[in-house]
């Protein structure tokens, strides 16, 4: 079954960026009549529906190889800078609206206090505070494309390591200092090519874990799925006790059968609603992973989630130390009602968009990122090691590594 978005709903991006085009250039020559000028109104917009076209087009300029030339990927980031930049705009207007609100009341406490003035003094303040408005407009624009400029380059570049040290009461003692690395939302595709899986793979081995989860949205561009497929292949050896991977969102939106046939012949633990003993032992270890929840109702998604959950854990001798993935976190309500001492999440994105920690984005979820505890239990929900389009801010893409520790007596050790 696919899920892909319909082409309504690409009509109604495109409508929409328009109409925000719009506006901003409306606001643009309310403020300075120097947007008004012919030369800049055509510039404006010819670089704004060409910049619309490209973003449509961008996916089929990717070489089948996914090595993108430095001179097309500076011309496509530089098309998502101008295009976030627009959007960008409007809430940088908005502070702006809002500087020339207190700038006018503060002007117009001192229009009364020159009125004592000499008239050869008079007015000024007045000139000087036009002037400071009509830079500020000016400059609003540049400080629009300076954010965003900000967040593509240095948002779709920068990959943090994220260290995480887990306590547990009842761990095996063969899983003390076991490390478990994550990756998560990759979506391999036009801004994430194999330049950069190879970068990730190699921050991966230098970690030495003992084990690598792949919690789903691995790939958005099937031209591509063969040589991501070739290095999960040769990389699969590096990892001790191998590579686990749980179906996402967006491998429905692309095409899940021809993803599910490219992992029949693949090494890498594929895990729909099963589980898999990684070590034997008094204690065993097992890992339990889930397909994603689709449901068009919230009540049919939680009885979905809990019949997925049911299933991974079949099997599962009570005593033994389980990690479950998930591409939702919303699977956090059901691991900790099982008592699973540790579930690895992605999907949110973390927002990509974040201010001290928190999304400024409109879609929230109730667990949006980071670390969650519960009675001992822990789950993660990483920001994703990609994006569905180049532009983090206060949110970095990453790669997430968990050290399991046995917990002594006394208030446990949290990261």
């Amino acid at each position: 079954m696919q899920h892909s978005p319909s082409a309504y709903f690409y009509l109604t991006i495109a409508v929409v960026f328009l109409f925000i085009t719009w506006l901003g250039y409306r606001l643009l020559t309310r403020w300075h009549s120097g947007y008004r000028h012919r030369g800049i109104k055509y510039s404006y917009w010819l670089i704004s529906v060409g910049s619309l076209l490209t973003m449509t087009v961008s996916r089929s300029l990717r070489p089948a190889d996914g090595y993108m030339s430095f001179f097309l990927q500076a011309f496509i980031y530089a098309v998502y800078t101008w295009v976030i930049g627009l959007l960008v705009l409007l809430p940088v207007m908005f502070v702006l609206y809002i500087i020339r609100f207190m700038v006018r009341r503060v002007g117009n406490k001192q229009q009364k206090a020159e009125s004592v003035l000499p008239r050869e003094h008079q007015g000024i303040t007045e000139i000087s505070r036009r002037d400071f408005l009509r830079g500020v407009a000016a400059a609003a624009p540049l400080a629009s494309l300076a954010i965003s400029s900000g967040g593509v380059f240095v948002g779709d570049k920068y990959i943090s390591k994220q260290q995480h040290n887990l306590s547990f009461a009842n761990l095996p003692d063969q899983l003390t200092d076991y490390k478990i690395a994550q990756i998560s939302d990759t979506h391999i595709g036009p801004f994430f090519g194999m330049d950069k899986l190879d970068r990730v793979l190699t921050m991966i081995t230098q970690e030495k874990p003992d084990l690598l989860v792949i919690t789903g949205d691995l790939i958005d561009d099937l031209n591509l799925l063969t040589p991501t497929m070739e290095r999960l292949n040769r990389f699969f050896p590096t990892i001790p006790q191998g590579i686990y991977y749980c179906w996402g969102n967006h491998e429905y939106f692309r095409n899940i059968d021809a993803i599910r046939k490219a992992w029949e012949s693949s090494p890498v633990f594929v895990l729909e609603n099963t589980n898999r003993k990684v070590l034997d032992g008094k204690l065993p270890f097992y890992l339990l992973g889930v397909d994603y929840p689709w449901a068009d109702k919230k009540e049919d998604q939680q009885t979905k989630r809990r019949g997925f959950i049911n299933r991974a854990l079949s099997g599962v001798p009570d005593e033994a130390f389980r990690l479950l993935i998930a591409h939702h976190p919303d699977f956090f309500d059901n691991s900790f009602e099982n008592k699973i001492p540790l579930t690895l999440a992605g999907h949110t994105h973390g927002g990509q968009v974040a201010l001290f920690g928190k999304s400024l984005l409109p879609v929230q979820y109730k667990y949006m990122r980071g670390l969650y505890q519960q009675d001992g239990n822990y789950g993660y929900v990483s920001v994703g090691t990609g994006h569905w389009m180049p532009f983090r801010i206060g949110c970095p893409a990453e790669v997430t590594f968990f050290t399991l520790k046995r917990s002594f007596p006394g208030p446990s050790v949290g990261i």
